[in-house]
């Protein structure tokens, strides 16, 4: 390392000598440009003066670290001569309490104080409790590094645990339990059982949770002893509240909660459930959820035991209990509905105070109920409406339950209510009230009128959001009440496409032109102007749209269409994206083969009346999974928690902070990359640029009597394209193989020429398809069986990996591969093509 003087230096010559040379270059310029050059110079050494500094200064504080380690250790061993306990011990207490906070303070700033480690076990035969607690955490902090000196410190800590002070008896069986130490797993146990059978309830709450973390560094050790089992009794003998929730939490991380679910158990901390705090009240619920009744008396005992949490502060306890209350009553109708209804008062409470976040949580089980049984919310109606206080996501949740608990008594005071709401200043609440006034539309009785008429004047607003959403709700009544067709087609008649702007609204007012255009006298001059700019929309769903509206136009008002429909079908032939380009062809060849089997096919609709929005269907087993599942995140996320968790990472936690990482190879383990005869390329890096495109000079307007060149013709656009440095480790290429889901599979090559791969081998493929930016994952094989693993990756925006398995035989000269794509796979054709030709190249 270079000395603090040294680097002065440096810093003073590099400043100095990049100062001389932006003076030598400023002479030969004018006194303005000089003048500019000084000042920059100037700059730039005062820039480096201050970096010099910094450096000095990080140099200063390193050496001042050091420095006051040497100092602390001579200190340390100066003052542990002196008295421990006595009169005279105060001063050398305290002394010691200024010293351990110095050597705490160089553990924050994340200085290695390691080396102090016997200086302050040397200090240990203290017992004042704060230079204890300094202690301990320092010994604990470095014992794994100081494996063979924290031994040392075992016989002070097993005298600590039988020291006359409670507090220093669990501080040292808590640090016992901490070390972490392997090969002191019989000194740990035996602490730990000693803690366990303490007269005070303070070791013995710090020896249950010794159980666990002795269980992290060593399980065997813990089941070869009765510790477990230890424990499971003081769950029912136990007095002390704090001791007998350290001892369920940590019998629930080690065994699970379905073990100790268990008659005896769940009747003892029934019984004394007021006694525990509100977290180990939460745990026993979650406990008494998990027991299987055995007689249906039990339901109404647990019940009388836990009437009273129904009115606890903490919403986690209510919402455990409701979950109680619910599950034990399942198979008993009558009661299940009777705990509804007198779960709904405490909930509603619960929701209407305390935290956003909690008020939240509370609304979405809420919600949840009501999914399960809305006729029993139906009178309570006035309950969901809106509250100054109310957070955006729970008025979002409100306006979902007002649409569940509608029926012929409240429908319109709720429709009323939310008409209200449909002019709220924030525009997602004001377009989920114009939904929720859409979707009671379509579940209401037939004989229910007034509630489309409602919406439909959501229109007179004037609000573009408003009348951006109305337009979609419509598109629904539509499709599902067609008796109020002559109604909604009235109101949106003098809607002009061009004053939308919203993608969903413009698809759904595209729909209604197209659907009902010879009852629009101006659906078609409202498209003109889209398809005459076909390319200008930037939703490819909305030019799609366009299109099978321009095709329905054209069979009800052909005179209006022509012209733009030909225009339409020129430019979504040129289309960048394939679903558009396709749709387009599919179209131009319908009217080309057959008028009017394409007229057939454009206006095949069934307008009948659609009775279920497939939207709209709940997944009765995953909602009775939910359901289960109360008082978890799945009845936020409404899911199961096997969609979001993975069940491999529910196991156990272990430590591995010894463990070596697992090697590439490793990963990749008995994959299908695993062969013997394999050699791995790894990345190569690609030179050219390479791109696939196709086309066909087909005149598009001739059947429609438009007057064309012949030059345009239609033509795929090159929008496919390669990385040219592709990147992909072989753990990736394992992981994305095994997921992916577009896949094409034996399609076969004929090679014209295998020369190459005879003469050079594997190689010769590789570096070929590398020109291609198709990089080599791994390849080898005799010349009857090559294989190759190839990679490539997309330049468009998704940036879809494509992963490709050949297998070439250079006697028979032909190659048969499967290829598959990690991503959407717009392109995956494309490239499929764009392979097979580079693989034809070969020579």
């Amino acid at each position: 390392a270079r000395t603090l003087d040294a680097a002065r230096r440096d810093a003073t010559r590099a400043h100095a000598r990049t100062a001389s040379i932006y003076l030598a270059y400023a002479r030969g310029s004018s006194p303005r440009a000089r003048e500019g050059r000084r000042r920059e110079a100037t700059r730039f050494r005062l820039v480096v003066i201050r970096l010099a500094r910094t450096t000095a200064g990080n140099v200063d504080a390193r050496d001042a670290a050091a420095d006051e380690v040497v100092e602390l250790s001579k200190t340390l061993r100066a003052i542990a001569g002196k008295p421990a306990d006595g009169p005279k011990a105060d001063a050398a207490n305290a002394q010691r309490r200024v010293l351990f906070r110095k050597v705490l303070q160089l553990l924050t700033v994340n200085v290695d104080a390691s080396s102090l480690f016997p200086d302050v076990v040397m200090n240990a035969h203290t017992s004042d409790v704060a230079c204890k607690k300094m202690l301990y955490h320092y010994i604990t902090h470095y014992a794994r590094q100081k494996s063979d000196l924290a031994l040392l410190t075992v016989n002070t800590l097993q005298k600590d645990c039988a020291d006359v002070n409670p507090t220093i008896r669990g501080l040292a069986i808590r640090s016992m339990a901490s070390l972490r130490v392997e090969n002191l797993s019989e000194y740990l146990v035996g602490a730990v059982q000693k803690g366990l059978v303490d007269k005070h309830p303070y070791p013995r709450r710090v020896a249950a949770m010794g159980v666990l973390k002795i269980y992290d560094l060593n399980p065997t050790a813990v089941r070869e002893t009765s510790l477990l089992d230890d424990l499971r009794k003081m769950l029912i003998a136990e007095l002390d509240a704090g001791v007998v929730g350290n001892c369920l939490i940590v019998l629930k991380e080690i065994d699970g909660v379905r073990t100790l679910a268990t008659k005896p158990i769940v009747y003892a901390l029934i019984n004394r459930i007021k006694s525990f705090s509100e977290w180990n009240q939460v745990l026993i619920l979650d406990l008494v959820s998990a027991y299987e009744l055995e007689t249906s008396e039990e339901t109404f005992d647990i019940m009388n035991a836990l009437e009273s949490r129904l009115g606890a502060p903490n919403s986690a306890i209510v919402l455990g209990t409701v979950k109680v209350f619910l599950n034990i009553t399942l198979g008993m109708p009558d009661v299940h509905q009777q705990v509804l209804e007198r779960i709904k008062a405490p909930l509603f409470t619960l929701a209407n105070s305390g935290l956003a976040e909690t008020a939240y949580a509370v609304w979405a089980h809420i919600r949840l109920l009501v999914k399960r049984a809305p006729m029993l919310f139906s009178t309570d109606y006035k309950s969901f409406y809106f509250r100054a206080s109310d957070s955006n996501a729970v008025k979002r949740l409100k306006l979902s339950m007002l649409t569940d608990i509608a029926d012929a008594q409240n429908t319109y005071a709720i429709v009323t209510e939310l008409t209200e709401y449909v002019t709220d200043v924030d525009a997602a609440i004001a377009c989920a009230s114009v939904r929720a006034v859409g979707a009671i539309a379509l579940v209401s009785a037939d004989d229910i009128d007034g509630i489309v008429d409602r919406l439909l004047l959501f229109f007179d607003l004037d609000i573009d959001h408003v009348t951006a959403e109305t337009i979609v709700v419509a598109a629904d009544i539509l499709r599902k009440r067609p008796k109020h067709t002559g109604k909604c087609i009235k109101a949106m008649e003098n809607i002009d496409l061009y004053d939308i702007s919203e993608p969903k609204a413009r698809l759904a007012l595209i729909w209604i032109y197209g659907e009902y255009g010879e009852d629009i006298p101006s659906a078609p001059y409202y498209v003109e102007q889209s398809l005459l700019n076909l390319s200008d929309e930037v939703t490819p769903r909305v030019r799609i749209q366009l299109l099978a509206c321009a095709m329905k136009l054209f069979f009800k008002r052909p005179p209006e269409m022509q012209a733009m429909l030909g225009s339409a079908l020129e430019a979504g032939a040129r289309d960048l994206d394939q679903e558009v380009r396709e749709t387009a062809m599919v179209y131009y060849r319908l009217l080309e083969r057959d008028v009017e089997a394409a007229a057939r096919v454009v206006n095949s609709r069934d307008k009948s009346p659609i009775y279920t929005f497939k939207e709209s269907t709940v997944d009765e087993k995953t909602f009775d999974m939910v359901f289960t599942e109360m008082n978890t995140l799945s009845v936020l996320y409404e899911c199961p928690s096997e969609t979001f968790i993975n069940p491999d990472a529910a196991t156990r936690r272990t430590y591995n902070d010894d463990e070596p990482a697992a090697e590439t190879e490793d990963l990749v383990g008995s994959s299908l990359l695993d062969h013997a005869d394999m050699i791995d390329f790894g990345a190569d890096d690609a030179s050219d640029n390479a791109s696939a495109s196709g086309g066909s000079a087909v005149n598009l307007m001739s059947l429609l009597d438009i007057d064309v060149p012949a030059t345009a013709a239609m033509s795929t656009p090159t929008a496919f394209a390669l990385t040219p440095s592709p990147a992909l480790d072989p753990a990736s290429f394992q992981s994305k193989w095994a997921s992916s889901t577009i896949v094409a599979s034996g399609v076969q090559i004929a090679l014209e020429s295998t020369s190459a791969l005879a003469q050079s081998g594997p190689s010769a493929l590789s570096h070929h398809m590398t020109a291609h930016h198709i990089a080599t994952m791994a390849s080898g094989g005799q010349p009857d069986a090559m294989k190759f693993y190839f990679y490539a990756i997309d330049r468009d925006g998704a940036h879809d990996t494509y992963l490709v398995e050949i297998v070439v035989n250079v006697s028979a000269k032909s190659a048969l591969f499967t290829a598959k794509c990690s991503g959407r796979g717009s392109n995956f054709t494309q490239f499929q093509n764009y392979f097979q030709d580079a693989v034809r190249q070969l020579r």
